[in-house]
């Protein structure tokens, strides 16, 4: 159908109705503006719009204004092949890395990079359809029965629990929606079931994605110095010892693909006899076992799967570096290969079985006694660590940032002033504060932001400290 000669003018019918009729029907003067929809109105409205049409013809001519679009199809525009290109590059991008036909034949979420167990059959749909076709061949309609054993299971619908010994699958939405429809003959008052989350995965501790709501630590790190009000500026480097953050160390220094993993060592090795001469580098552990920042990996992979790499020191380095370390058995390796070239150089390098913080404030502690210490790292664990387990009677230790380009300031923090300024209850308590908000292994719990949960607590302790000095000196 066309309305005008323009060469892009044909449109479908059903467009046409859309385009026209029902657009007339929902916008200013329409049906739904408050005329009503009976009958009545119905045959004044459409017995109307001939006039109406040749009455808005006849005023566009006599005032000479009207309404022209150009000839060019708007596809074809330079915004719209920009757009076009744009969205194109993201999807490639995003393909990149997490490509659907490697030789994996494992059935995974390319998003999420969560793969699927032995019993998951989404991907034999068809198959499942003409087993279930067949099976009701010769039978009556009225007496057959579509048994649950039949339904695909997809990657996250089901779980199993053993009941009198016997597997059963457990639909947990199927089980809430049945909660929820007998509800009114369980309770006079049906709003008492509303309290609670009535879904599978509560949206106040997860995701759309299944995964732990993400944790901004660095919130805590902010109101932690608005509380303090204080900030190191300079620190006498002479006599002092670094403890370096190797998880940091690693994304510090880019790669250049192509280069030798035994070059990309290197480059690491001369960062840090530039910038630090008496240091001690803790990396963070992989191992083949679940630990509890499992998720977390997953998170910051962000469904990226990459293969084992068997690689040697001379080998190039042919992908890159956030796509290698996606894969903890690469990580693994690379830390194990840095490592010997640290200690080839006299750097003191310390290997955590897992997750590195408390094993990087061990070490710093540990130093301290003798020396001064500067913990050099990114992550608001760290900070919240020292805090509690740091020892006043030995030498300061200072937590300091890696310098980054267009910083114009860096932040150091004096661990032994911050814990004078918030205070023993406080620092003794933070850490259940930061885990409560959410860290690498608790979920954040939405409506609880750190800063407002760290400003109650260090209230309540003011008003405490208040009231034991009223105390005393009522007593003296």
């Amino acid at each position: 159908m066309r309305r005008s000669e323009r060469y892009w003018a044909g449109l479908s019918s059903d467009l046409m109705i859309e385009q026209v009729l029902m657009r007339s029907v929902k916008t200013a003067g329409g049906l739904t503006r408050g005329r009503g929809m009976g009958d009545v109105q119905r045959s004044q409205w459409l017995l109307s719009m001939p006039a109406c049409g040749e009455m808005n013809r006849a005023v566009k001519d006599r005032t000479g204004i009207g309404y022209h679009t150009s000839e060019q199809h708007k596809e074809e525009s330079q915004a719209r092949q920009k757009r076009d290109k744009d969205d194109i590059m993201t999807v490639l991008s995003f393909m990149k890395d997490r490509d659907p036909f490697k030789g994996d034949n494992s059935l995974r979420n390319i998003e999420s990079g969560i793969t699927a167990d032995s019993s998951v059959n989404a991907d034999s749909a068809k198959e499942v359809g003409k087993g279930i076709i067949q099976s009701l061949v010769g039978k009556n309609i009225m007496d057959y029965t579509f048994r649950k054993k039949q339904q695909l299971i997809t990657l996250s619908n089901k779980t199993s629990v053993k009941i009198d010994g016997k597997l059963v699958e457990v639909d947990p939405q199927l089980l809430l929606q049945r909660c929820t429809a007998v509800a009114n003959t369980l309770f006079d008052d049906i709003s008492v079931i509303f309290q609670y989350e009535l879904c599978s995965v509560p949206s106040s501790l997860f995701d759309s994605n299944g995964l732990p709501r993400e944790a901004h630590k660095s919130v805590l790190s902010d109101s932690i110095l608005n509380l303090v009000k204080s900030e190191a500026t300079e620190i006498n480097t002479e006599h002092v010892k670094y403890v370096l953050d190797g998880g940091s160390l690693i994304h510090r220094i880019p790669w250049v693909k192509g280069q030798t993993f035994s070059s990309i060592c290197e480059s690491y090795v001369q960062y840090v006899m530039k910038h630090y001469s008496d240091a001690a580098i803790v990396f963070d552990g992989y191992p083949d076992t679940p630990t509890l920042t499992d998720v977390t990996h997953i998170r910051r992979t962000k469904g990226i799967l990459t293969p084992k790499v068997e690689f040697t020191a001379d080998m190039p380095c042919r992908s890159k570096k956030e796509v290698f370390l996606s894969n903890s058995y690469n990580k693994q390796r690379f830390i194990d290969m840095l490592s010997l070239k640290l200690q080839d150089c006299n750097y003191k390098v310390v290997n955590a079985p897992d997750h590195a913080d408390v094993t990087i404030v061990q070490t710093a502690v540990q130093h301290a006694q003798n020396s001064q210490v500067i913990v050099i790292g990114e992550d608001t664990d760290l900070l919240v660590i020292l805090c509690s387990r740091s020892q006043s009677e030995h030498h300061n230790i200072y937590f300091k940032s890696e310098p980054k380009q267009n910083t114009i300031r860096i932040r150091i923090w004096d661990i032994n002033k911050t814990k004078e300024k918030l205070g023993k209850t406080i620092c003794n308590i933070l850490r259940v504060i930061h885990a409560f908000t959410g860290c690498d292994t608790v979920s954040h719990i939405f409506g609880h932001g750190k800063g407002a949960v760290l400003k109650k607590f260090h209230v309540i302790t003011l008003s405490a400290r208040e009231s034991h000095d009223i105390f005393e000196r009522l007593e003296s």
